[in-house]
């Protein structure tokens, strides 16, 4: 039993980089659909996660300076995938908010994968998709 796990946790731990290395390869392959650098396609992605969010909050997320950042959401004013809108918390600041048709643009490209997701997980048990919902919240909260 015992080499058993030790096989599962070594296939899990040589499998993870390729998963990643997948993923990053399909995000090239949009942006370049998109003719959008990758560092925007994911900075359309982070607004989506966490929302209106000012250019400080985005220069964190993205790890990235807040002067690339503004050039960026100016790129992304310009395009109209956002607009600037005064922070309902505190007028005196401005948030960044993506426009929902437009960025449905983006989202086009990423319908083949979620088509294939949902037709690899819907063979799941209940307590198999718990875990991985789990799995997958955590990986994200902690690279944040």
């Amino acid at each position: 039993m015992a080499r058993k796990r030790a096989e599962l946790l070594a296939a899990l731990v040589q499998e993870m980089p390729w998963y990643i290395s997948a993923a990053t390869r399909y995000q090239i392959a949009v942006a370049d659909q998109l003719g959008m650098p990758v560092a925007e396609v994911h900075a359309v992605g982070a607004l989506l996660e966490i929302g209106p969010a000012g250019v400080r909050r985005l220069a964190d997320l993205m790890g990235m300076t807040t002067g690339a950042v503004t050039r960026l959401v100016d790129r992304f004013e310009r395009a109209c995938y956002v607009r600037r809108e005064p922070d309902p918390a505190d007028r005196r600041r401005v948030v960044v908010q993506v426009v929902p048709e437009r960025v449905a643009d983006i989202g086009r490209y990423y319908e083949p994968i979620g088509e294939r997701w949902q037709n690899q997980v819907s063979t799941y048990t209940d307590a198999e998709l718990a875990f991985l919902l789990d799995f997958l919240r955590q990986g994200r909260a902690s690279s944040d």
